[in-house]
């Protein structure tokens, strides 16, 4: 290749580098962002209409890459407290999978704290819905107050696992779930003690979820805690909003020595004891999921007798 050819051949190459710079920055002042934050608040409004959401900013970062940041969802316009609060999301295109199979693809990136739920969203189109599929690492639970709050308890624990779901653009929006979910380093408060408890701290839970519609069915349920190890599968029916959802979960617990923590030792407790060496204790949560009853089968009336005697 003679010299001239090169300087040619270089010409070519610093022009179209400066195009696509010029094209690049082109790109950047006129991205519409206050109108995509805008429409992304009111998106995140009928998704959660118990919110008010605000969006800080949004920004188009080349080649295809838009990032939300932070994301909160307040009580109402005046309160400045943050209920739930992500620092950002990250949305990519896949371009090359969206041609292959003639459809959406994204990837997304949701960081909370110091945890992240990532993972891809195909979306058909129409009324055929689409798929989201992704893991859920080291989300910690006190990033969302809305959920205490809605509960009228104190939950914490840090989430992990992984979801596939199936969503629609009509009611239900999720048509079907499959997913693994664990809490490590938890606690939830009680509305009622148990003998004497008002928390229940675990090392750890996990759980199976098949969603179907409005109902969730809790399979291989587990729970490790300094008061007990229990065993559980049930369940859920959900409603707009956590206030409505009814529980129905059965299982069986191992107490630990913690568990009788307080107790003195009489009689009833020394029978309570001795039955629980050779047998686990059965359970049953049923009804709101806000303050539901929970009952111990055949050890109902001697577990009510020991909560008697610690008034």
């Amino acid at each position: 290749m003679g010299m001239s050819a090169v300087r040619r051949l270089g010409s070519v190459l610093g022009y179209g580098l400066f195009v696509a710079v010029v094209l690049a920055a082109m790109l950047r002042l006129l991205f519409p962002g206050e109108a995509v934050r805008h429409s992304f608040e009111a998106m995140l409004g009928r998704v959660w209409p118990e919110l008010h959401w605000q969006v800080g900013g949004v920004a188009l970062e080349l080649p295809a890459h838009l990032t939300f940041r932070p994301i909160e969802g307040y009580a109402n316009r005046e309160d400045r407290t943050p209920l739930v609060r992500f620092e950002r999301l990250s949305i990519q295109p896949h371009l090359l999978d969206s041609l292959r199979s003639w459809s959406g693809q994204v990837g997304f990136r949701l960081v909370a704290g110091k945890g992240s739920v990532a993972g891809t969203a195909q979306w058909q189109g129409g009324s055929e819905g689409g798929r989201i599929e992704g893991a859920i690492q080291d989300v910690s639970l006190t990033e969302f107050p809305w959920l205490s709050r809605q509960l009228g308890r104190s939950v914490q624990g840090t989430v992990a696992g992984t979801f596939t779901a199936e969503v629609r653009p009509t009611p239900p929006a999720v048509a079907a779930l499959e997913a693994r979910i664990s809490v490590a380093n938890g606690q939830l408060g009680l509305q009622r003690p148990i003998l004497g408890h008002r928390e229940l701290p675990f090392a750890r839970a996990s759980v199976v979820v098949h969603g179907q519609g409005e109902t969730l069915t809790l399979e291989q349920g587990l729970l490790a805690s300094n008061l007990l190890d229990s065993r559980f599968a049930g369940t859920v029916i959900l409603g707009r909003d956590p206030v409505l959802w009814q529980i129905d979960v059965h299982g069986v617990a191992e107490p630990k020595e913690g568990f009788f923590k307080g107790l003195d030792n009489t009689v009833n407790l020394q029978a309570f004891r001795l039955q629980l060496k050779d047998h686990a204790l059965p359970f049953s949560i049923t009804g709101g999921l806000v303050n539901p009853g929970i009952h111990y089968g055949e050890y109902a009336m001697l577990v009510q007798t020991l909560e008697q005697e610690l008034r």
